[in-house]
């Protein structure tokens, strides 16, 4: 066959024959992978609202790391589309490679079929120069499609069975979710006894994704030699500052010719160096940064897992175990199941999302001793949560604690919730309890700023090494007061929180935390 011209980004321009297109837009033949992606989504955006920009200088080094024939770990910072970029690479498998086999693994079910079945057919049918791929398939399921000249493609899910025989490819992708899975061992194990296996001795396996927590299952994976584990941030500097010292550091680091010298404005005064500027330059950094809690902007794009800044409470005092009138508990978990006895109470709260996109719709269960302090015993912030999804987990809390109260922020949801809850439990409705919250967040004697009260104190505490706790430490350590009051964007787990705490004091009110006299002696100590 031919070479391919010099300019094959012109001669893609001037073909209209799908089969010609075909043959130049081959990446394993001459055609430059820039080339190739530019055209498989410029294809695809042409029927979706937003403007095409280029693919950047990362997304040709991804294609190259698969390309390499070595297993490797790409954990890379939100929307950099290291998904996208890891579909186009199969799909250039599968279209150009008769008998290819892939598999990609995913979180969920719906996860699975959104990017292996939904997306997957929206990238091939919009782009019809993908001549194989576009003929009807064998097979074609959400979890399995084979094609006429041998190549297939399998989805499946953390914990599910997987279909089909050894692949060439597996992407394991985001296969950890935001409030985790259980026990990291746990999911260590199912990956490389189900998952592994199903590659050909030939083959290789991609792990994709973004940090989310200090211990997830990718801080296990990046110390096997089998790996070759990178990390691309948005901004380069901000996560040399939290790694430098590492022993790991070097080996993880990005190629710094993938990154743009910039000016850092208006999310920092100062030069920096950025992944990828043409769409994810500072000011969209800047701008995702005001929607966000600090903690979760620079764990999410700079890849950083840490507080932000914030000055409300002191990570010394959350860190000294319970005791020694701390904080933390190690080497436990929290109880999946509790029914609290005399003088105590459980609490479930829920702080709305104010959006479907921007915040999340937030979740906290406590537990409320004899002497008041609080342990907390689950949390959970999503966003794009339905109403259902939302009564669903709302019945899971009561069933699993027990509530004398599930609050929530004086609302229509409130008042949705407690209207429909019935279908889900029959005790859940009686229990949903509105409380309004407007001017009250920035009291020191009954808002936010209280916490600091509570963690100096040891008033309240924290199952450490338990994911979503861990998510809920991170979020309070970015608190930061201004002037007395709280600055910023108050997290979403920190919003459910504060709305525990006003039903904790209605419960006092009501008396509902005396515990009698056959109660234990407390001392005489109260971190109501």
């Amino acid at each position: 066959m031919a070479s391919k011209p010099a300019d094959a980004d012109t001669l893609v321009e001037s073909l209209e024959d799908p089969a010609a297109l075909r043959e130049v837009l081959n990446p394993f033949d001459g055609c430059p992978w820039d080339v190739y992606f530019n055209r498989l989504t410029e294809g695809y955006m042409a029927a979706e609202r937003d403007d095409h920009v280029p693919i950047g200088d990362v997304h040709v080094h991804w294609a190259e790391q698969f390309a390499s024939g070595n297993n490797i770990g790409m954990l890379a910072h939100r929307d950099s589309l290291k998904t996208t970029a890891s579909l186009g690479f199969v799909i250039a498998c599968l279209e150009y490679q008769p008998g290819f086999l892939a598999h990609w693994i995913t979180n969920t079910q719906g996860q699975a079929h959104k990017k292996a079945d939904t997306e997957f057919w929206k990238i091939v049918e919009r782009n019809p120069w993908l001549v194989n791929l576009n003929k009807p398939p064998e097979q074609d399921t959400k979890e399995a499609k084979i094609w006429p000249h041998g190549s297939g493609l399998f989805a499946g899910w953390l914990f599910g069975a997987i279909e089909g025989d050894r692949s060439h490819q597996l992407i394991l992708d985001d296969v950890i979710k935001e409030r985790g899975d259980g026990d990291t061992e746990e999911i260590l194990q199912w990956i490389e006894g189900v998952t592994v296996p199903m590659v050909k001795d030939s083959g290789t396996t991609a792990v994709i994704g973004t940090r989310k927590r200090p211990d997830d299952i990718y801080s296990h994976l990046i110390d096997r030699d089998a790996y070759d584990f990178t990390e691309y941030p948005a901004v380069l500097e901000e996560w040399d500052r939290e790694f430098r010292e590492d022993d790991t550091w070097r080996e993880r680091r990005p190629p710094e010719g993938l990154y743009t010298e910039v000016d850092g404005r208006p999310l920092v005064d100062d030069e920096v160096h950025v992944l990828w500027p043409e769409a994810r330059g500072p000011q969209y950094l800047a701008e995702k940064y005001d929607q966000m809690s600090p903690h979760l902007f620079w764990r999410e794009f700079c890849m950083v897992i840490r507080g932000a800044s914030g000055n409300l409470i002191e990570k010394s005092d959350v860190d000294r175990l319970v005791n020694d009138d701390g904080c933390s508990i190690r080497g436990q978990s929290p109880p999946r199941d509790l029914s609290p006895g005399a003088g105590e109470a459980t609490i479930v709260a829920h702080d709305p999302a104010q959006s479907s996109t921007g915040d999340h719709a937030a979740f906290t269960a406590w537990r409320v001793g004899r002497d008041g302090r609080r342990r907390l015993l689950d949390a959970r912030a999503e966003t794009g949560m339905q109403p259902s999804a939302i009564k669903a987990e709302l019945a899971d809390l009561d069933d699993r604690y027990d509530p004398a109260m599930v609050v929530i922020e004086s609302n229509g949801m409130q008042q949705y919730v407690a209207n429909d809850a019935v279908e889900f439990s029959a005790s859940l409705r009686s229990k949903v309890t509105g409380i309004p919250t407007t001017g009250k967040k920035h009291s020191w004697e009954n808002g936010i700023p209280r916490l600091r009260r509570l963690v100096e104190n040891g008033g309240i505490q924290f199952y450490r090494g338990h994911g979503p706790t861990e998510d809920f430490i991170q979020a309070a350590l970015s608190l930061t007061l201004s002037d007395g009051k709280l600055k910023g964007h108050t997290p979403d787990l920190i919003a459910s929180w504060y709305m525990a705490e006003q039903g904790i004091r209605r419960l006092e009110d009501m008396g509902a935390l005396d515990a009698g006299d056959d109660a234990d002696d407390t001392g005489g100590v109260s971190y109501l």
